[in-house]
C-alpha cells in the first residue's frame, strides 16, 4: 500500500488558500489604495531631491555646479545600494517593520537637511533620502505579489506603480512651487515632505491591521517534505 506523506496534504490545502487577484479585484479592496497611498509617500521626497539635487546644493548650501554634480552622483549610488539594503531588512525583519523603519529615517533625514547649514549635514540628508527611496523602489515589488499573488503580478503592479507616479508629479511642482515662493530656499518643501512621510508611518499601522485579516499568498517555492 502507498503511503502519502502527510504534508502533501497541508501542501494542498496551502495551494488552495492561495491568492491570485487581478486587477480588476484588486482596486475593489481597501488595502490596494492603501499600498499605493504608501508607495507614494515612501516615493515623494525622492523624487523632491532627484529632480533638485543640484539647485539645492547650489542655492542653499553654496557649492559650484561641479560640487554639486558629484553630490548628484552620491546621492545615485544611495539610491541604488537602497535597494539591497532595505531589501535585506525586509527580508529579516518583514515589510511593514522596514516600511516604518523608511519612513522614520525619511523624516529624520528631511528634518536635517531643513535645519542644516553645513555641506556634512546636506550630505548626509541625501544620503539616507536616497537610501529610503531605492528601498522603497525594492519593498513595494515583493508587497503587491505577496498580497495579489503572482498570476497577475505584471498588470497588478502596473496598477499599483500609480502611487510612484503620484510621487514624481507632485514631488517636484510642491519642491519648485514653494522655492519659489520663498526666494530659492526648498526649507519650507522639505517640512511638507517631512509630515507626508509620517502620514506614511501612520498608514503603516493601519496596513498592518489590514494585512493581518488577508489570507496568505503561497508562492512556487512552497516544497512537499
Amino acid at each position: 500500500m502507498t503511503v502519502v506523506d502527510p504534508n502533501f496534504y497541508t501542501f494542498l490545502s496551502f495551494k488552495k488558500a492561495s491568492v491570485q487577484i487581478n486587477w480588476r479585484e484588486m482596486i475593489k479592496k481597501p488595502i490596494f489604495y492603501i499600498i499605493a497611498s504608501m508607495f507614494m509617500i515612501g516615493a515623494l521626497s525622492g523624487m523632491m531631491v532627484t529632480s533638485n539635487a543640484s539647485v539645492i546644493a547650489q542655492s542653499m548650501f553654496g557649492l559650484s555646479a561641479a560640487s554639486a554634480a558629484l553630490f548628484v552622483s552620491l546621492y545615485s549610488l544611495s539610491n541604488c545600494f537602497g535597494r539591497i539594503f532595505w531589501g535585506a531588512i525586509s527580508d529579516k525583519l518583514g515589510r511593514t517593520i522596514c516600511l516604518m523603519l523608511i519612513y522614520i529615517v525619511i523624516a529624520s533625514m528631511l528634518l536635517t537637511i531643513a535645519l542644516s547649514t553645513s555641506v556634512i549635514g546636506f550630505a548626509v540628508a541625501i544620503i539616507g533620502i536616497g537610501l529610503c527611496f531605492g528601498g522603497t523602489m525594492g519593498i513595494f515589488p515583493s508587497i503587491v505579489g505577496e498580497k495579489f499573488g503572482m498570476k497577475f503580478y505584471g498588470v497588478n503592479y502596473g496598477v499599483t506603480f500609480i502611487g510612484y507616479s503620484a510621487a514624481a508629479f507632485f514631488g517636484p511642482r510642491i519642491a519648485n512651487t514653494v522655492a519659489e515662493l520663498n526666494n530659492g530656499d526648498f526649507t519650507n518643501a522639505f517640512y511638507i515632505a517631512l509630515i507626508i512621510s509620517l502620514v506614511g508611518l501612520i498608514l503603516t499601522f493601519i496596513y498592518k491591521s489590514m494585512e493581518n485579516k488577508q489570507p496568505k499568498t503561497i508562492t512556487s517555492s512552497t516544497k512537499i517534505v
